[in-house]
C-alpha cells in the first residue's frame, strides 16, 4: 500500500496513488469470478456490479449509464473517440477535418497524424503563451467536412485549462447554420480534471469526452470514454460486443468497480478540495520565490490554471538533474507528461506556448495530491534551493 507519509508525492499528473475506498471495492470485486456475458448465478453476480458501477460512474458526471464505455486507459479512450468517429468516413471516401490544439497529449496528436495517409486533415491550431486556444480562432477553423474539435480539459504538463464550454457555444451556432450529414462532435480530453473541476457533461456540453482511472485516485489499467446518445462511433478491439459493441472483451469488473469509485469521490466536494490545493500550492510557488527569486512560472496565470499545477524554470538548472536529485532527497517530480518518457527533446508544449528551448531544459513540473499540505510545500522550497546551490550553471 502507497504510504502517504514517507515520500512526497509532486507527481499526481503523471499517476495517482490508489485511496482507500477505491482499493476496498477492488478487493471486494475480486471475489467475483463470473463472467458478466453468463447466464448462471456467478454471473448474474457479476453482471449486477457491473451495472451498478457503470450506473455510480455515470451519475458522477450527470451521464447515462448508456453512454459509458469502460476500455483499458485514457489513451484507448482517445483512440476510441478520434478513431472511432473518423475511421468509417474515411473508409467510404467521405472527407472529413478535425480541429484540435498543438499543445494537446499525444494520444490524441498521434492517431490524428497517423490517420494523414488516409485523407484526414488536420488543423492544429496555435495557443497563446498562456496554453490558451482563440475560441474564435476554433470557430473559424471549422469547415463544412470538420467532424470533430478535439481539446484537452486540462493540460497535463502546464495545467491551462481550456474555455471548453465557450467553444462549445461557438460550435452549436455553427451546427444550426449547417447542412448535409457530416457530423460536428466536441471531443475532450478531461483525464487530468476530475480531482480538481466539476464534469457535468450536461453542462459542459461535450459529445465525447476521456477519462482516467490512475490520474484519480483510481487504479491503472481502466478508462472511460463517454459517448453521447446519438453520437457515432465504430470499434476499435472486435469480437465478442461487450460494451455496446464499442469495446470487446470481458470487462475488468474490480477495476471498473474501483473505478467508479474513485470518480464518485473525485466529483464528491471537488470546488473545495480544489481551493484548498490552490492555497498550498499558491504558498509552495511564494516559498520558491522567496528561496529563488529567478525562479520563472511557466504556462498560464493560476487563473487559467488548474489547482494541483506548478510548472517552473529555475535558470541554469537542468530540470532532469532537479528530479532525479529530488528523488534523492524523498520527493517525486517530473519534466513534461510521463507518456514522453524516453524523451530527451525538450517538451513541443513548452515550446508551442514560446519558451525557448534553453529555457524548456529547465522546466520542472510540480502535481500535488489532495492531501498536500503547506508543510510539504515547504520542504520541497527548501529541496530545490539546495539543489540549485550545487548543481545550478550560472552563466
Amino acid at each position: 500500500m502507497f504510504r502517504w507519509n514517507k515520500r512526497i508525492y509532486a507527481d499526481a499528473a503523471a499517476a495517482t496513488p490508489v485511496s482507500a475506498r477505491a482499493e476496498a471495492e477492488l478487493l471486494r470485486l475480486l471475489g467475483l469470478y463470473g463472467n458478466p456475458g453468463g447466464l448462471h448465478k456467478e454471473a448474474v453476480a457479476a453482471k449486477g456490479e457491473l451495472d451498478q458501477a457503470r450506473a455510480k460512474a455515470a451519475a458522477a458526471i450527470g451521464a447515462h449509464a448508456d453512454e459509458l464505455v469502460f476500455v483499458a486507459s485514457g489513451t484507448e479512450a482517445n483512440n476510441l473517440a478520434l478513431v472511432g468517429a473518423l475511421w468509417p468516413l474515411l473508409h467510404a471516401g467521405a472527407s472529413a477535418h478535425v480541429v484540435t490544439s498543438a499543445i494537446e497529449h499525444p494520444s490524441v496528436l498521434e492517431p490524428l497524424r497517423a490517420l494523414l495517409p488516409q485523407g484526414l486533415k488536420v488543423t492544429e491550431l496555435p495557443v497563446d503563451s498562456a496554453g490558451l486556444v482563440d475560441t474564435a480562432a476554433v470557430a473559424a477553423a471549422i469547415t463544412d467536412d470538420t467532424v470533430l474539435v478535439s481539446l484537452q480539459l486540462v493540460n497535463s504538463e502546464v495545467g491551462t485549462v481550456q474555455p471548453v464550454r465557450e467553444v462549445v457555444k461557438e460550435i452549436r451556432h455553427i451546427r444550426k447554420s449547417r447542412t448535409g450529414a457530416t457530423p460536428l462532435y466536441v471531443h475532450v480530453d478531461a483525464s487530468q480534471a476530475p480531482l480538481w473541476l466539476p464534469l457535468m457533461v450536461e453542462r459542459l456540453g461535450v459529445d465525447l469526452m476521456t477519462l482516467d482511472g490512475q490520474k484519480i485516485l483510481g487504479p491503472k489499467g481502466v478508462g472511460v470514454l463517454y459517448a453521447k446518445r446519438g453520437v457515432r462511433i465504430s470499434p476499435l478491439v472486435r469480437g465478442g460486443g461487450q460494451e455496446r459493441g464499442l469495446r470487446s472483451g470481458t470487462e475488468n469488473l474490480p477495476l471498473v468497480g474501483a473505478f467508479a469509485a474513485a470518480l464518485e469521490d473525485a466529483q464528491r466536494g471537488v470546488e473545495q478540495r480544489a481551493e484548498s490545493v490552490a492555497g498550498v500550492r499558491d504558498f509552495l510557488w511564494q516559498e520558491i520565490q522567496r528561496a529563488l527569486p529567478e525562479a520563472v512560472l511557466l504556462g498560464p496565470p493560476f487563473t487559467a490554471r488548474v489547482a494541483n499545477n506548478l510548472s517552473i524554470s529555475i535558470p541554469g538548472l537542468d530540470g532532469q538533474m532537479a528530479v532525479v536529485a529530488l528523488d534523492a532527497m524523498g520527493i517525486a517530480a517530473s519534466t513534461r507528461s510521463a507518456c514522453s518518457t524516453g524523451d530527451d527533446e525538450p517538451s513541443p508544449v513548452l515550446l508551442a506556448l514560446g519558451v525557448s528551448v534553453e529555457v524548456a531544459k529547465t522546466a520542472l513540473r510540480l502535481t500535488l495530491l489532495p492531501t498536500a499540505t503547506q508543510t510539504e510545500a515547504r520542504r520541497i522550497a527548501g529541496a530545490l534551493a539546495k539543489i540549485a546551490q550545487r548543481y545550478r550553471i550560472v552563466v
